[in-house]
């Protein structure tokens, strides 16, 4: 599948993000904030915080374009091991989104494939 298949279309409206875009960090005065780190040519963390939460998702970004790999449950990484419901799976999805491309990136989100094991 092509990278553009999975392209997240252009999301309205957007949030106020009134803060400048400082040291790889997004910071939105609804209460969420999402920073990506890695080396001087490509992306591989992204860290997605909200009231105390905080959410560590690996890609791959470059050439503006925010590649997020994504587990088929998402789980908060502080406190560690919550499960998020289906509802805030889509607002924090949304929330990344909006804020990536405020900052001018497109972004697209990969399943992860679960391993399978074998049958005992």
């Amino acid at each position: 599948m092509a990278r553009a298949a999975v392209l997240q279309p252009k999301l309205y409206p957007v949030p106020a993000l009134r803060r400048p875009w400082f040291e790889n960090k997004i910071i939105c005065e609804e209460g969420w904030s999402v920073a990506f780190s890695g080396s001087s040519s490509r992306v591989d963390r992204y860290d997605y915080y909200e009231k105390g939460k905080h959410l560590i998702l690996g890609g791959e970004g470059a050439a503006g374009q925010m590649d997020i790999f994504l587990n088929r449950t998402l789980t908060w990484d502080d406190p560690p091991g919550v499960a998020m419901d289906e509802k805030t799976r889509e607002r924090v999805l949304r929330n990344i989104t909006v804020g990536f491309q405020w900052a001018g990136f497109s972004v697209g989100f990969f399943l992860l494939e679960e391993p399978e094991f074998p049958a005992k």
